[in-house]
């Protein structure tokens, strides 16, 4: 039996191998060994928080965690069933080395075994790694473009005034300002919008984001437009001066209108802005210096805010007096009700009027062309009378000064009424 097995032993082992090679041709011209090309393969870092935990944020550099091309070399019934999702590409985070570079591992998530070589273009992945930085930023928000004639722009808010930044440290120290900006172009109205926050260096370069972390990357902002229109400002005199003392009517403004803006419901009841001056008990010129902001209607504003203040003075001057002399023939009685007589007496030649006021009111007067009267009508009604009752009655002079000019003694005759009798009308 052991002779049968291993008689012609050589023979038989030399067609074993003849066989396997047929085989081995056969099946290579059916399934031949071809290489295809996948191209941007992601690689995936892994052990990350090894960095992180310390503190520490990375950035990979150049685009190095994406591999351009890879190459597959396998039978073909294995590359026709690979995708570019089948290849998997990872660095291990954990076999960093001293340059921050971490060697790329290639596989697939399908038959792996029978692949023969996979190798892609680029084999390692280089990280920048620098310590984590955080700081808190104001947010300002501004405006671009120009509203529409004869509005202005108002208060500008935010939602949020805060931003809260990290990342790299040599990235976070360059940002110094977070802002918002709102085009405004052509509006006449209030805008409530959403905007991005950008993130500005020192020298007003927009520093990108794609490193860094932000508690919010976006902001409402509302933007107030008002109408614009110029009023006047008018001053009121309040009070009295001190006794001998008067004003002369004159102020003097620095400027008597004003541009303010608010929404055109508001700004079309505002005809003016009215500022109250108080010269009571004084006896010089009343000086001020006026902040308008504090008279304006609720919900209006200026304009310009360097446009805020007015100074305005009111002038006052001592009180003169004089005396004129006027005839008695100038002081006449008048009104005089019907089926009455009335005469006056008690006046000298010549009577003395003692007035007072200002200089250039008072040095104006002629004596000669004022007169006197003793209004029986006004005097009655002054004294409740409905009747005349005749009699003898002590009674004033008025005289037809200037408004500006004041009697400073007054004048006063004996007031005669009679009743007219029949007789004498026949």
């Amino acid at each position: 039996m052991k002779n049968r097995l291993t008689r012609n032993l050589g023979l038989k082992l030399a067609s074993v191998f003849f066989a396997i090679v047929i085989w081995l041709v056969v099946n290579s011209a059916n399934n031949p060994t071809v290489s295809e090309n996948y191209y941007n393969i992601p690689v995936k870092l892994v052990n990350t928080e090894l960095i992180t935990d310390s503190n520490q944020v990375y950035e990979v550099l150049d685009n190095t965690d994406v591999i351009g091309r890879v190459t597959v070399r396998a039978p073909r019934s294995v590359v026709s069933e690979l995708k570019a999702e089948n290849i998997i590409a990872t660095a291990d985070v954990a076999e960093l080395s001293s340059l921050d570079t971490i060697s790329i591992k290639l596989n697939t998530d399908i038959s792996s075994r029978d692949i023969v070589s996979i190798t892609g273009n680029l084999d390692t992945v280089r990280l920048n790694i620098e310590n984590k930085r955080s700081k808190a930023l104001s947010l300002k928000a501004t405006v671009s473009g120009e509203v529409e004639s004869g509005y202005k722009i108002g208060d500008i808010t935010t939602g949020q005034n805060l931003v809260r930044i990290s990342g790299p440290q040599s990235v976070i120290d360059r940002i110094v300002k977070a802002a918002v900006d709102v085009d405004v172009t052509g509006m006449t109205s209030d805008i409530v919008t959403n905007a991005e926050i950008k993130l500005y260096d020192a020298e007003d370069n927009v520093v990108e984001t794609r490193n860094i972390t932000q508690n919010i990357k976006t902001v409402d902002v509302r933007v107030v437009i008002g109408q614009l229109t110029t009023v006047p400002v008018n001053f009121t005199v309040s009070g009295e001066p001190a006794p001998g003392y008067r004003q002369t009517g004159e102020i003097e403004v620095s400027k008597d209108t004003v541009e303010i803006t608010g929404r055109a419901n508001v700004i079309r009841n505002v005809s003016s802005i009215e500022i109250p001056l108080d010269i009571t008990e004084r006896t010089e010129d009343l000086e001020a210096q006026i902040d308008l902001r504090q008279f304006l209607p609720d919900n209006v504003s200026l304009a310009d805010t360097s446009d805020a203040y007015r100074t305005a003075v009111v002038h006052i001057e001592e009180e003169v007096t004089r005396t004129l002399s006027i005839r008695e023939e100038r002081v006449r009685v008048t009104n005089v009700p019907e089926g009455y007589n009335a005469s006056i007496s008690g006046l000298d030649e010549t009577v003395s009027l003692e007035v007072g006021g200002l200089r250039e009111d008072v040095a104006t007067l002629q004596a000669s062309g004022i007169n006197g009267t003793v209004d029986v009508a006004r005097w009655m009604q002054q004294q409740g009378m409905e009747q005349p009752e005749p009699g003898f009655y002590t009674v004033g002079v008025e005289f037809d000064l200037p408004e500006e000019v004041t009697l400073l003694r007054n004048v006063s005759v004996t007031l005669h009424i009679s009743e007219i009798e029949e007789e004498q009308n026949e």
